[in-house]
């Protein structure tokens, strides 16, 4: 999660409105697969980077990530979809998503996924 945490860092000042967000994909032998974080509003958020860095890599993984992953429709896509495609095994995140749209909904869609 302290890497998470620093990829985090990487977007301050540039995500307004949204937050700053990282996140890191760990392989079940503890490797790091894949990092990410929200460069900018409007961008790719910091899961959709973390996985897409892991590649086939993230199948089985641990995603840590700072912020509950999103569940609906914005500028972007919800990274709920992409973290069951990408066949993550767990998600661990350090906080629940105080936006009304997610607020508990992004862990829900996930854990009746299996993840």
């Amino acid at each position: 999660m302290a890497i998470a945490l620093q990829q985090a860092e990487r977007g301050r000042g540039r995500t307004t409105p949204n937050p700053v967000v990282g996140a890191v994909v760990v392989t079940s032998d503890g490797v790091i697969a894949g990092r990410g974080h929200h460069e900018a509003a409007g961008g790719p958020h910091a899961e959709v980077r973390a996985l897409a860095d892991a590649g086939a890599r993230a199948r089985g993984a641990t995603l840590y990530c700072t912020l509950e992953p999103c569940c609906h429709w914005g500028r972007t896509g919800p990274c709920t979809e992409r973290i069951v495609e990408a066949g993550v095994a767990r998600v661990v995140a350090a906080v629940e998503d105080p936006n009304p749209r997610v607020a508990g909904r992004g862990f829900r869609y996930l854990r009746e996924r299996g993840v």
